[in-house]
């Protein structure tokens, strides 16, 4: 029988797992190649995952709120389409932990969340972790760990987890683990840090408190507050990624911003007085926001290392331009997809692009891929109000661009005349460690060149640089 593995497929450089939040299908139902088969969600983004072929669905190896490493198989298709017996979900299956328990790695810790707070917690006679506590879903792999360390149910459950819902991943218990106060050095060595990883770990104990990025969690008692008066509001998946993304950039890379005011006028002008065509043409606007995309593209070609990344003692020069752009979501919060080879794309290409990923981004659809793999990152601040922002950089990125509100106001033209101009405050927060204030202001003035040379005379639309 030609049967064909499913596969947790691969969503992003740095996404290793995804938990199955639903199977469309069921084993012995009839699949077409595309068809969505099941529904799933990492610390992202959440995607709909189509059949890689056309057949019966036979056999399903993961069950709901199983959390897959990527690569795994997760199902079976028959592609002759005769099925056979079908297999029902197998969640147990996907229980099953190796017979050793996982080992904790040593660099896992900058990868996930922390501990909340050390927990000292009997190790005879606490409760076990079970599959779920009411409020939480644990899986296989994290259940097996905890049991394998003796983690209790009362300890697990105040830890701050990553996945959906704040599911607890097998990295944020290897990072607890690393940092758990009441742990001993011996013991951590026995699960498999070795003695090079010891020291580290003994060093990383008394910052346990401290080193999450979301602080000590109290109570609202302990903090003076009356529940009656107050609304407590859970944090999204997405927003806790954004939490340990910012922290992360801080305690990463060393901030330093310069801000360039830019004549937008001709611009301003040139795309009033063609917006209603480029719709009727094209089908979407023509963004503000597209234009410094493309301006910064032509500054990036010109100044490649501001495109670049630490690779601990080393710079890594990407010769492609994976453009980022800071979309606010309607419930508070912030993705950022990326225009792949925005470099090679001309300004109805970046418009396009700009267009289609913004309504994604907004209707929840977008892949993992989409918001991955970026090189470079524009913030539009201005667009909700503010005439400047210092932003933080996007992590592995070594600069991120904010534009401010365009506003007119009065500005000498030549030495002797006045006049009132389209104004835009640019800046750029560039990573000192690889980009230095002499580079970082020749690749803005080289931003302001652009836009403020940009030929209008043409449409300005077909050519690429």
């Amino acid at each position: 029988m030609p049967v064909v593995d499913m596969l947790m497929p691969k969503m992003g450089e740095s996404i290793a797992e995804a938990t199955i939040v639903a199977w469309r299908k069921k084993p012995g139902d009839a699949v077409k190649k595309d068809e969505i088969i099941l529904e799933i969600s990492t610390d992202k983004v959440d995607s709909e995952v189509p059949a890689p072929n056309s057949g019966v669905l036979t056999e399903l190896l993961f069950g709901v709120d199983a959390t897959v490493e990527v690569g795994k198989v997760i199902a079976r298709i028959d592609t002759d389409g005769k099925g056979g017996a079908a297999a029902a979900p197998a969640p147990a299956k996907a229980a099953a932990p190796s017979a050793a328990p996982a080992p904790v790695a040593a660099h896992a810790a900058p990868a996930a969340s922390p501990a909340k707070t050390p927990v000292a917690v009997a190790t005879g006679g606490s409760t076990p972790v079970p599959r779920s506590d009411g409020k939480h879903f644990y899986s296989p792999v994290v259940r097996a760990m905890a049991k394998a360390q003796g983690i209790s149910l009362e300890e697990i459950s105040q830890l701050p987890g990553s996945g959906k819902d704040g599911r607890i991943s097998k990295r944020d218990l290897e990072a607890y683990l690393l940092n758990r106060t009441v742990q001993p050095v011996a013991r951590i060595m026995e699960i498999g840090l070795g003695a090079e990883a010891a020291p580290a770990a003994k060093a990383a104990q008394p910052a346990a408190a401290s080193a999450t990025p979301f602080g000590n969690k109290r109570t609202l008692e302990q903090l003076g507050l009356d529940p009656k008066r107050v609304e407590v509001i859970k944090m999204s998946t997405v927003r806790k990624a954004i939490v340990k993304a910012m922290r992360n950039t801080i305690d990463t890379a060393a901030h330093v911003s310069q801000v360039h005011e830019v004549d937008l006028t001709n611009i301003v002008k040139f795309r009033e007085a063609i917006k209603k065509r480029f719709v009727a043409d094209y089908g979407f606007n023509l963004t503000y926001t597209s234009f410094f995309i493309w301006a910064a593209c032509r500054a990036l070609e010109a100044f490649p290392k501001v495109n670049a990344m630490v690779n601990g003692d080393e710079i890594i020069v990407k010769k492609f331009v994976n453009f980022g752009f800071a979309v606010a979501l309607d419930n508070g919060d912030l993705i950022v997809p990326n225009i792949k080879n925005a470099q090679d794309l001309n300004l109805v290409g970046i418009a396009r692009a700009v267009d289609e990923l913004g309504k994604r981004a907004k209707d929840g659809g977008l892949t993992p891929n989409d918001t991955s793999g970026g090189t470079f990152t524009l913030t539009n601040v201005g667009s909700f109000g503010p005439i400047m922002g210092m932003p933080l950089i996007n992590q592995p990125e070594s600069g991120i661009m904010g534009a401010g509100k365009i506003v007119k106001r009065p500005v000498m033209v030549t030495e002797d005349l006045w006049g009132f101009r389209d104004m835009v405050y640019l800046s750029l927060s560039f990573d000192h460690r690889i980009v230095d204030g002499a580079l970082a202001g020749r690749f803005m003035m080289h931003v302001e060149n652009e836009l403020q040379n940009f030929d209008t005379k043409s449409t300005g639309l077909e050519r690429r640089g």
